[in-house]
Order: C-alpha cells, then structure tokens, then sequence
C-alpha cells in the first residue's frame, strides 16, 4: 500500500464529518464556530510508515493574539496529539500493508475525533491547554501570551498581568520574552480603557 492508500482511508472518514483536505497536502480542516481541528497525516523520511497528528485551536484568541501590536509577529503555539499518544501513551506508526490504511482510519475515528470535543470552553482551554494552575515559572510555558488572552477572555484581567510580574529566568527565550511584554502592554491598554 502506498501513502495515497492512506489518505483515501481518512477521506472517506475525515470528509463526512466536515474536514476538508488542503490541495496537495495531507492535512485535513474544519472549522466549527471558534474552533479549527486539523487531522495531519505524516510520513517518515526514514522507512515511509506514516501517523496522524491532532491539532486544534481557538481562532477567537488566536485573532486577538494577531492583532496585538508587536515587532515580533503573534500567533498560537499548536496545540496537538499524536493519535498513538491517544490510544495507548506511546508513539505508533503505520507501514504499508494491506490493514494499515484501515486500521488508522479506525484509529482516528475511536480515539481522534473524540479528543476534539474534550476541551471546548474557555475555562478548560486556560486549564487543561495552556496549564492555567501549572505552579511553573510562567516564563517557561510554551503558551504564555495564549494562556494570558484566554485569562483576559475569562474577564479575569488581574490574573492575565500577573503572569508577567514574575521574574524572567536568565535561560528565558529571549523571542518568548518580547512577546509576552507585547501582551502585557496591550493587557495594560485593555485596563486603562475598560
């Protein structure tokens, strides 16, 4: 079986529930309200087998992110799974034989389609994708300048700006850093006008 084999497994899976693949991709779409799914089919360089990632986000906040001003452009961090991590916590892929297409397709839709319905609420996007109580250094989470909108989007303001009055570790990634005060510059905004 070839990786076409493959993507015509999650087509005819992907596509009645409302995923549309990207013209010469393997990446397949939807949007439902705020929220955009994306079911990717990877490929290995080394020996050809192939998996499927899960990617979603919430494109309210990912607006909001684009419209701070920043030099350094915003955006989200994809926040994804890997189907194997879904089914059993470690890593599988699939190599040509003659199930292998089936039995993916099968694998995204018990264990896939259902993790894109786990987190839908704006509280559980805060918790459970960008660790709203995780008692880390803020500066560390991936997520920061999400994490702060989401709070923002919550109407809890205060908290948002308190991410960004923790000391910025020496090892913070200088990239993190600048885009995390752009976010706390327009938070600041946000107060003064509200």
């Amino acid at each position: 079986m070839t990786s076409l084999s493959y993507t015509k497994a999650l087509d005819r899976l992907l596509q009645p529930l409302g995923f549309a693949r990207e013209a010469k991709k393997k990446d397949w779409i939807r949007t439902r309200g705020d929220f955009w799914d994306c079911v990717d089919l990877q490929k290995s360089w080394v020996d050809g087998s192939v998996t499927a990632n899960l990617y979603a986000k919430d494109l309210e906040t990912e607006k909001i992110l684009k419209s701070i001003e920043c030099d350094i452009p915003l955006g989200l961090i994809l926040l994804g799974e890997r189907i194997g991590s879904l089914i059993d916590g470690r890593d599988r892929w699939w190599k040509s034989d003659q199930n292998g297409p089936a039995e993916l397709a099968d694998a995204v839709r018990v264990y896939g389609i259902p993790w894109f319905d786990r987190i839908r609420s704006i509280e559980d996007q805060a918790e459970l994708w960008y660790y709203r109580s995780a008692t880390a250094d803020p500066w560390r989470k991936r997520n920061l300048t999400a994490l702060a909108v989401t709070l923002f989007r919550l109407g809890a303001l205060d908290e948002a700006l308190a991410l960004f009055e923790a000391p910025v570790p020496k090892t913070a990634i200088p990239n993190l850093v600048a885009k995390g005060r752009c976010v706390q510059r327009w938070l600041e905004g946000q107060r003064r006008s509200g």
